[in-house]
């Protein structure tokens, strides 16, 4: 399938050093939360308006994203880990079961700015959650 992106996105993508964001918004009943693949925050334009992420460093892993010309139901896994005991409590108790995700790939720049074309890699409905809990953080 073809994809629209703009001149900046294409000169940085094709630039001798590309500086990769992978960025994900999970939207539950009782709030949305957005975390990204580096560290401290990070304000960005993703899926149409700016948001601020929270940044979770090695800590965030995606699976392979595909896609398909059939009419098919295919996926993406998250792993987060190192999420705090207050957010496990927050999940648990709100609703997630076909509701949004989004996972967002952008670039940054040579002066680490976010690039404003960050493109929607996925969306989709989330269907399970698997929490893992140790004693201070959870996966």
């Amino acid at each position: 399938m073809a994809r629209d992106i703009t001149t900046a996105f294409k000169n940085s993508i094709e630039g001798a050093v590309v500086k990769p964001i992978i960025g994900i918004e999970l939207e539950f009943s009782d709030g949305t939360l957005r975390f990204w693949n580096g560290y401290g925050d990070l304000t960005m334009t993703a899926g149409g308006s700016s948001n601020t992420f929270t940044g979770l460093g090695d800590l965030m892993n995606v699976s392979a994203v595909s896609e398909s010309d059939q009419v098919e139901a295919i996926g993406a896994t998250l792993g987060l880990t190192g999420i705090k005991s207050s957010l496990i409590s927050a999940a648990l108790s709100a609703n997630y079961t076909n509701r949004n995700a989004s996972i967002f790939f952008g670039l940054f720049d040579t002066s680490k700015s976010v690039i404003a074309d960050v493109y929607t890699l996925f969306k989709g409905k989330m269907d399970i959650m698997k929490i893992d809990e140790g004693p201070e953080t959870a996966t």
